[in-house]
């Protein structure tokens, strides 16, 4: 029985893999390792072979995950890093090691399975990256994501309150679709202008994954093509480990 983690900003998202099937879960973490990790390891009741992991939590926070999955299943952790290449793609990054790695997993799982792309993950941070047709990682950009926006513009805004109401591209009747909208449309503005400009710039064929926590909000107004993977990340961990 395998475990694939993967520690984002926000979130921690796990897949268990055996005989008996695959069983996948995930929550919101807010640094409380011992709580976000309790039901991927209740999962291996039968015990892990191996348990891999892809964090950006930070170097404390993974020798803190490291401890306590090797305590709670006797089985060391192994926590992969991005690199200069690998798996066919080449990092632009000058210290590779500072690319997210949940973002470099995306990429290599493109690459593999899609060749050039461009990948939009819809997390706590809104990021878009490109890879072309030689397998070279072209560079990216990372925005705030619609939920660190509303935040933030809530903050800072005296008397603002905001209702639930699902955002759509029109204008607000209320103050509350008047941020929702405008944020969602100030998004979807701002992935599509790259996503075009991208397009020129690598082959026609290149597909657009879209994955992360707010990619249903967000894709539903996309006018362009598009595939919705929203365990992209989990697959190129595991593509990583099955090569071990």
């Amino acid at each position: 029985m395998k475990l694939f983690v993967d520690v984002g900003n926000t979130a921690l998202k796990w897949r268990r893999r055996g005989a008996d099937g695959t069983v996948q879960g995930g929550a919101a973490h807010g640094r409380d390792w011992p709580r976000a990790l309790q039901a991927p390891l209740d999962a291996g009741a039968a015990g892990f072979e191996q348990i891999w992991v892809a964090s950006v939590a930070g170097a404390e926070a993974d020798e803190r995950i490291g401890a306590l999955i090797e305590a709670r299943t006797g089985v060391p952790p192994r926590f992969y890093y991005s690199r200069q290449e690998d798996f066919g793609v080449s990092n632009c990054y000058p210290e590779p090691r500072r690319l997210g790695v949940d973002r470099w997993v995306a990429l290599v799982e493109c690459w593999q399975r899609f060749g050039a792309g461009i990948i939009i993950d819809c997390g706590s941070a809104l990021t878009i990256d490109a890879i072309d047709g030689e397998g070279r990682f072209l560079g990216g950009y990372i925005v705030p994501g619609l939920g660190m926006l509303r935040s933030a513009l809530l903050r800072d805004t005296a008397d603002v309150h905001v209702d639930q109401a699902r955002p759509r591209l029109t204008l607000g009747r209320s103050t509350g679709e008047c941020v929702h909208n405008g944020l969602l449309r100030m998004s979807v503005a701002f992935v599509t202008d790259v996503v075009v400009e991208l397009r020129e710039r690598l082959p026609d064929t290149c597909k657009v994954l879209v994955t992360g926590g707010d990619a249903d909000e967000l894709s539903s107004a996309f006018s362009f093509e598009f595939m919705h993977l929203p365990d992209l990340v989990l697959d190129g961990l595991e593509r990583v480990a099955a090569r071990q």
